[in-house]
């Protein structure tokens, strides 16, 4: 894709160019009048409009989101004076937002349909991208030349990371094990793959795509948005690919990482900065189940997460080992090309109808988003709001109701019988198949799946079986049941997730020598604030233990705090004339004791028998974050210098 074909498909969102006043109308018509009426005052800072016309709107129950409605009236009188606006040769640049704080706490509930507290408001105004994240530390001392980053990763939070380092005019190197960006999009290609988490907010919020054609768009289509934004921003340049992290090792010395790595075609070399940034995210390596004569198979055996994209599944007879959310994006993309399909479930999860009769993303939105400033902003945000902390609820246990209910409060019981009713509508209440496909835990107790459409009503048709259980062997000629019956096979599709590896595949050494290893054995992984450790001077990890925003919004949040923490960090660094810092010891204990004692009342610590990569052996949670995004993001404003030693 050529860099002019990439930058007209991701256009800028707050566009000035000439408007046509009958087609902006035309498409004014089919959107939200209290996104209008939020984007008029922003261009205007009129408050008085707000005055006129706010009473007039009403909101309607319309998931995924809350949609407004006004009379004919107010819709006109908004839609022409915003044609005005727009039309004008001396309208105002976009650009409010942080200059008017208090339009801002009016437009918010207005144009997202709900009340929320201040504590949001300046999350909020990052997260709808309309301004960046907020220096908090002074910038009197500039960053030190030698205070350069490498950053292991070329994914969306490498991406995040050269973003901000560019910003702060801080030299940077990214390492990329692949030829390309885009980490999980560029390695994940099975039938179906897709984003699970709404587009117009899975993204950056520096780096608006007003383009996006679905609201779940598939791998691809995602892969081009990160491509783009590298591309735009020079990110190829600082970036070494085929090039893999093998080991890092703190030099006291020089208060430097000494960085080995190893090329393509074997070579090995060692580098050398100032801090690391590991940007890898924690499920990388396939994982197969252990079964017997699972080697003997002498028809195609692939796992999801090694695709062949010249695997030709028309015709075949296919077993789909797995329930989560892989195996049900490639069962609904494939089940109308095959022979037959069985899908062995080792234990079900619970599937969220969608909410949408279309996945597209309307005409209208995508048109308004490259031409109408702000309306982009608000579309994101409306996705934000809708998926992140107003599903706070759900994971929290409320001890008096879970003692009686399967579910463990009544936000989750809703959520519970909507599911309940999808499982009904589709099998029928009471059939063999809803009973097979009906979880035993509460909703959330291991990640839910977002039907992609066609998942459920797959497992319906003539030509498909579930079984309820796992194989219990393979042999030459496809898999044995744990009745005893042989199932005939072409092709065996493992969608049975990946090893969990927080770092563990790469050796680092930090003070004396210390393995990272060895302060997370046991499969123990922690951090404080930052994804920083004790003993790991100047080396965070944005996807960190206990970072994932597991009840809502999407991991691109703990991405973009992590990093301005990050930063915040350097600049500390900076004020201090010092060369590394590292929390201690109490700080890390302290905080990752808040931690576990915060999720004691999640539905993670409340359903063991759900089977989830969330907790260890040992029954501790590592992945999820008991607290509510808005008090991670708080948390990570600026680091607390006395929980640091900063040498």
């Amino acid at each position: 894709m050529t860099s002019s074909t990439t930058a007209s498909r991701f256009a800028a969102a707050n566009s000035v160019s000439p408007i046509d006043p009958e087609l902006l109308r035309a498409h004014l018509h089919c959107a939200d009048p209290a996104v209008l009426l939020a984007v008029l005052a922003q261009l205007t800072g009129d408050h008085a409009l707000l005055d006129r016309h706010v009473d007039a709107i009403s909101y309607v129950p319309d998931p995924p989101e809350m949609a407004a409605v006004a009379d004919d009236d107010t819709v006109a009188e908004i839609i022409e004076r915003l044609v005005e606006v727009l039309g004008s040769t001396d309208r105002p640049e976009p650009g409010l937002a942080p200059d008017d704080p208090a339009l801002f706490a009016r437009l918010a509930p207005l144009a997202l349909g709900v009340v929320m507290g201040e504590e949001f408001l300046p999350m909020l105004l990052e997260q709808g991208g309309f301004h960046s994240a907020q220096p908090v530390l002074p910038r009197t001392t500039p960053l030190p030349a030698d205070l350069d980053l490498a950053i292991v990763g070329g994914g969306l939070a490498g991406i995040a990371a050269a973003l901000a380092a560019a910003r702060e005019g801080i030299s940077y190197r990214i390492f990329e094990r692949n030829e390309d960006v885009g980490g999980t999009w560029l390695t994940q290609n099975y039938p179906g793959v897709g984003v699970d988490t709404p587009s117009s907010y899975y993204s950056l919020s520096s780096e608006l795509n007003p383009g996006w054609t679905s609201y779940y768009p598939k791998g691809g289509e995602y892969q081009d948005y990160l491509r783009d934004v590298a591309n735009r921003h020079g990110i190829f340049r600082h970036t070494r690919f085929g090039t893999a992290v093998e080991l890092l090792v703190w030099d006291e010395a020089s208060h430097r990482w000494d960085i080995h790595v190893r090329g393509a075609d074997g070579s090995r070399s060692t580098e050398h900065a100032a801090a690391v940034i590991t940007a890898l995210g924690y499920l990388n390596r396939p994982q197969f189940p252990q079964l017997e004569g699972r080697e003997t198979f002498e028809g195609i055996s692939v796992h999801s997460g090694e695709w062949d994209p010249a695997l030709d599944l028309a015709g075949k007879r296919v077993a789909v080992i797995g329930a989560g959310c892989t195996s049900a994006q490639i069962v609904d993309s494939i089940v109308d090309d095959i022979e037959h399909l069985t899908l062995f479930q080792r234990q079900p999860h619970w599937v969220a109808p969608r909410k949408r009769d279309s996945d597209d993303v309307p005409e209208h939105h995508r048109w308004l988003s490259s031409h109408v400033p702000y309306y982009a902003n608000w579309l994101r945000l409306k996705a934000f709001w809708g998926s992140a902390d107003s599903a706070y609820p759900v994971v929290i246990v409320d001890p008096e109701w879970a003692a009686s209910h399967l579910s463990i409060s009544r936000a989750n019981d809703m959520l519970l019988q909507d599911c309940l009713g999808y499982i009904d509508r589709t099998f029928g209440a009471g059939s063999e198949l809803a009973a097979k496909v009906t979880p035993d835990f509460a909703p959330f107790g291991k990640r839910i799946i977002r039907d992609p459409g066609g998942y459920y009503s797959a497992l319906t048709r003539d030509h498909v079986d579930v079984v309820a259980a796992e194989p219990a062997r393979v042999t030459s000629d496809g898999i044995v049941t744990p009745d005893g019956d042989l199932i005939e096979l072409d092709v065996i599709i493992y969608a049975t997730g990946f090893h969990l590896d927080f770092l563990s595949t790469m050796e680092i050494r930090g003070r004396d020598g210390t393995l990272l290893t060895e302060e997370w054995a046991g499969n123990d992984p922690r951090a404080y604030r930052g994804g920083t450790v004790p003993g790991f001077p100047n080396l965070f990890i944005t996807s960190a233990p206990n970072t994932n925003p597991s009840h809502g919004a999407g991991n691109n949040f703990g991405i973009e705090v992590a990093v301005h923490y990050i930063v915040e960090c350097l600049h500390l660094l900076a004020e201090r004339g010092a060369r590394s810092l590292e929390p201690t010891r109490a700080a890390y204990d302290a905080y990752v004791e808040q931690i576990d004692r915060a999720m004691e009342n999640t539905v993670w610590k409340h359903t063991p028998s759900a089977h989830t990569y969330y907790r260890n052996d040992s029954g501790r949670v590592i992945v999820a974050s008991p607290w509510r995004l808005v008090d991670v993001w708080h948390q990570h404003r600026t680091p607390i210098e006395q929980d640091f030693v900063i040498r």
